[in-house]
C-alpha cells in the first residue's frame, strides 16, 4: 500500500458479513463494519454524548448509542437524532486481502 496515511487494520476475510467489530490501530481504538464487498470505519464513541458504542448494537447501516438511543449511519457518520452532531468515519481501501484505514491520531 502505497497510500499516505492508510494503516493496515484486519484481513478482509476475518470480517463477518453484516457484522462490526472494534479494533486498534496503533493505539486509536476504531470500528469496522462490514456490507457485503465494502468495510466502513468508524469511531468508537457516540457524537451525541461520548458513550462507547458497542459493535453489536448495529442494524443495517446504523448503529445505536445503549444511553440514549440515538441512531448514526455507519456509511455517512450522519447522526438520525441530532443533524449537527457527526460519528467520526474514516476512509477504507481493500487491497490484497487487506483492509487498510486512513486517519489521523487524536493531538
Amino acid at each position: 500500500m502505497n497510500q499516505p496515511g492508510f494503516k493496515k487494520a484486519v484481513p478482509f476475510a476475518d470480517l463477518v458479513d453484516n457484522k462490526s467489530v472494534e479494533i486498534e490501530i496503533e493505539n486509536m481504538a476504531l470500528m469496522l463494519h462490514r456490507r457485503g464487498e465494502k468495510v466502513y470505519a468508524t469511531g468508537v464513541y457516540c457524537p451525541h454524548a461520548e458513550v462507547r458504542l458497542d459493535p453489536r448494537n448495529t442494524s443495517g447501516d446504523l448503529i445505536i448509542c445503549k444511553a440514549h438511543g440515538y441512531r448514526s449511519n455507519i456509511k455517512t457518520g450522519e447522526c438520525l437524532e441530532e443533524s449537527d452532531v457527526r460519528l467520526s468515519t474514516f476512509s477504507v481501501m481493500i487491497e490484497d486481502g487487506m483492509v487498510w484505514v486512513k486517519f489521523e491520531k487524536p493531538h
